[in-house]
């Protein structure tokens, strides 16, 4: 069972459930466009092992979306603000896909908060053909701003799947984001190109993964491991980009791992 509750963030109402009590705090965040919804069959697995948060980013979910710039700092201070409601001194913090950018920018910004990076097939920004990574976020982002909105988006999202993900995945996530609204997302890829991303910070917190078949994050792992020495890693086989919809057994079956080890 979960409980729901929101924190003010610059005048803008920030939502997160909770579930679960005692240590350790694992905190949630989701990926582009999606909400603390698609964590759902996380919680009955690990709530009896931890206390969770789950939270709806700014702009997404049931938190508010003023048309403001969605940049990795405020989502970062939006964690910040959620453990200070929920008087939380330290937790991990769990991020899918922008969410684990989340969760790395948080640890860099507030390292004496950050128990442990937990990223489910999301890494931080990595410095690897910076301009042309760069590039890419504007064009992404001129396409989200443009009259085209729609069909580029669609276009994007169906990149996010393999052949074996499930109907009714693939229906959730489009439905998802297709209600986030447009200058949300296109402001969320426009802050992607921040080339201050690009130089990550050496963080000397534990750090698990879990990589999946969308776009294979493994191959950086010799670069992920010189900015978070304490890494470790599982590939998860079969998955698109959400393990936790289209693998739910097996994604809480690594996270409890993790959990029992922090």
């Amino acid at each position: 069972m979960t409980e729901e509750h929101f924190v003010t963030l610059d005048g803008h109402a920030v939502h997160y459930l909770a579930a679960g009590s005692g240590v350790p705090v694992v905190v949630f965040l989701s990926g582009w466009g999606c909400d603390a919804s698609l964590w759902r069959e996380q919680v009955p697995a690990l709530a009896p092992h931890a206390r969770l948060l789950l939270v709806d980013l700014p702009g997404h979910g049931r938190s508010d979306k003023p048309d403001i710039p969605y940049t990795m700092s405020l989502f970062a201070r939006a964690v910040q603000a959620v453990l200070d409601d929920a008087r939380v001194e330290k937790a991990a913090v769990a991020g899918h896909s922008m969410g684990a950018m989340v969760a790395y920018q948080f640890a860099r910004d507030y390292p004496e908060k950050a128990g442990a990076v937990i990223w489910v097939d999301g890494a931080c920004t990595i410095p690897v053909e910076i301009d042309k990574q760069i590039a890419g976020y504007q064009a992404r982002a001129r396409d989200l701003r443009g009259p085209q909105f729609r069909e580029k988006l669609l276009e994007f999202i169906d990149t996010l799947f393999i052949p074996e993900t499930p109907d009714a995945v693939r229906e959730e996530v489009r439905r998802e984001i297709l209600a986030t609204p447009q200058h949300v997302l296109a402001s969320c890829i426009e802050n992607f190109a921040d080339r201050a991303l690009f130089e990550p910070a050496v963080l000397d917190v534990p750090a698990f993964a879990i990589f999946c078949e969308f776009w294979h994050p493994e191959r950086f792992v010799d670069i992920f491991r010189k900015y978070l020495p304490r890494i470790e890693y599982e590939f998860l086989k079969g998955s698109g980009h959400y393990p936790m919809l289209e693998k739910p057994g097996e994604t809480n079956a690594a996270l409890l791992r993790v959990i029992w080890k922090i």
